[in-house]
């Protein structure tokens, strides 16, 4: 197993934010499923989920959570060393979200600015990249994660209603000279490829007009082949198996478990799942587990942060530097992992973003 270490490194604070509409699970899920609607959303654990407007982007709501970040922080453009943002969704296939980052904030035009196109493992491998980058350069660096799933979501498939929402999130990464130090692992299993994907617009089988047409499936369930194709049992598969053991092995070879770290805040792919896997890493699901999905849903690349910003006031302990695991799992098949720390007077913030104004508005063109 790799273990990529970084020393002297800190977060500063973590926003996070959800759109507009706020979704009743049960109430949304009845109208598919009929009376096996509340089973469904007991064996998922998600009460509720948000998804935003048409037509507001996985940039808008992070630029969002970076302005009130770097308020909060006392952050000034000139103090951030670059611009990281990951994200499935991107506002478009080109430009790319960073490069709308540095224009809305004023960053510096002489800084790294880019995306990194990843879902569920996202987070660990942004702050990885991050924590390099601000060790490098010897400033502040931005790191935005977030996605609007519901733009490639079929509000007809069985499958991702249930459990996919949207949301945006920024953390600000900073350089010091303490010998804290991060630790993280990665695993990708390309042969799962499929369980997790868009069919088409790609340039490996470009939209056609078909393609746009929505296709019934042996569950009942309906889809384009331009949404998002979730095939739920072999991800299970995935976490509960492959992910599990792969955790389990990166602590163990670390001399870590859930003695010595505080607490766990994994992916939040639906709250059976996680519950499972906690059970299985020995951390406490009450106390040591940090848990959001069940009142805002599955939000991809933003799950982790959007946890820390959303549980904090319940898991970290408040006279100490939190040493967390960090863990995200998904598309690919892939996943990371990181023991990283949270400090308790750290800038955290959780919010529902109320939609653009003239200000904020990406560009239309």
């Amino acid at each position: 197993m790799e273990v990529f270490k970084v020393k002297g490194i800190h977060i500063d604070g973590v926003v996070s934010c959800v759109p507009e509409n706020k979704i009743d699970n049960e109430t949304s899920l009845r109208e598919m499923y009929g009376d096996e609607a509340k089973l469904i959303m007991e064996s998922t654990g998600i009460k509720t989920r948000y998804l935003a407007n048409p037509g507001t982007s996985s940039s808008d709501l992070c630029i969002a959570c970076a302005d009130e970040l770097l308020k909060g922080t006392d952050t000034a453009s000139e103090d951030i060393g670059a611009v990281i943002f990951v994200t499935f969704t991107p506002d478009r296939l080109m430009p790319f979200n960073a490069a709308i980052v540095q224009e809305k904030l004023g960053l510096s035009k002489e800084i790294p600015s880019f995306d990194i196109s990843l879902a569920c493992s996202g987070y660990a491998y942004g702050l990885y990249v991050a924590s390099t980058f601000a060790k490098a350069c010897g400033k502040k660096v931005l790191l935005l994660d977030g996605d609007i799933q519901s733009a490639y979501m079929s509000q007809y498939d069985k499958s991702t209603v249930p459990v996919m929402a949207d949301a945006g999130s920024a953390t600000l990464v900073s350089p010091d000279n303490s010998d804290t130090e991060w630790k993280f692992t990665f695993y990708t299993d390309g042969t799962g490829r499929t369980s997790l994907m868009i069919p088409a617009a790609g340039s490996a089988n470009p939209v056609k007009a078909e393609d746009l047409e929505y296709q019934t499936f042996e569950d009942g369930g309906k889809r384009r082949a331009t949404d998002i194709y979730m095939d739920g049992f072999a991800i299970f598969r995935f976490v509960a198996s492959d992910i599990s053991k792969w955790l389990k092995k990166f602590l163990d070879e670390n001399e870590e478990s859930a003695e010595t770290i505080d607490s766990f805040v994994p992916h939040q792919a639906n709250m059976y799942m996680i519950k499972k896997l906690a059970k299985k890493l020995k951390f406490d699901w009450e106390t040591a587990t940090w848990q959001s999905g069940d009142a805002v849903g599955n939000s991809a690349s933003a799950t982790v942060p959007v946890t820390i910003a959303f549980d904090h006031e319940n898991k970290l302990k408040a006279d100490k530097e939190n040493r967390v695991l960090i863990s995200g799992f998904g598309g690919g098949l892939s996943a990371s992992a990181g023991i990283i720390t949270l400090d308790p007077n750290a800038y955290y913030k959780f919010f529902q973003y109320e939609g653009k104004n003239e200000e904020t508005a990406t560009d239309k063109e």
